[in-house]
């Protein structure tokens, strides 16, 4: 076999391998794809060339492989691949003055311990105390804690 298709064998194989590092997770065809054809370019230098050109071949596969290796599991390398936004919205933000205890609206979906409400013309989520309440009824809030707002039918 020709030295360019057995470089063409680890080189490819390597490639292989960094697919499988780093953009195909897991064990796949791209990894024991690009396994295989290293070792079968190993195995080729050695009965092609030698011993002495085979293990050269074998150490410095190895020590590429091992730099693919570290430079995949560093945390910045995964940094540039991963979504780095945070979700910082919260369900209601309340001005304590918006909604106190007593104040009146309406169900716009159903509260089967959670829903949409509409209280002083605006649209929140609520949760019920009572076991569920049907669209369209008329409700009280009962208590706020914190951002959740518990409301009664009346």
């Amino acid at each position: 076999m020709d030295l360019f298709f057995i470089l063409l064998f680890l080189i490819g194989g390597l490639i292989l391998i960094i697919l499988e590092l780093v953009a195909i997770p897991g064990t796949t065809i791209a990894g024991l794809s690009g396994l295989a054809m290293v070792i079968y370019g190993i195995f080729r230098v050695y009965s092609e060339y030698g011993a002495t050109w085979g293990t050269i071949s074998l150490f410095v596969t190895l020590f590429i492989c091992a730099i693919l290796l570290v430079y995949s599991l560093r945390a910045k390398t995964w940094k540039r691949f991963a979504l780095d936004k945070a979700i910082d919205g919260k369900a209601n933000e309340l001005k304590q003055e918006d909604f106190k205890v007593g104040d009146r609206g309406i169900t716009i979906t159903r509260l089967a311990s959670a829903g949409n409400v509409e209280i002083n013309g605006q649209r929140i989520e609520a949760f019920t105390t009572a076991s569920y309440l049907d669209p369209n009824t008329e409700i009280e809030i009962e208590r706020i804690e914190g951002t959740k707002i518990f409301v009664r039918p009346i």
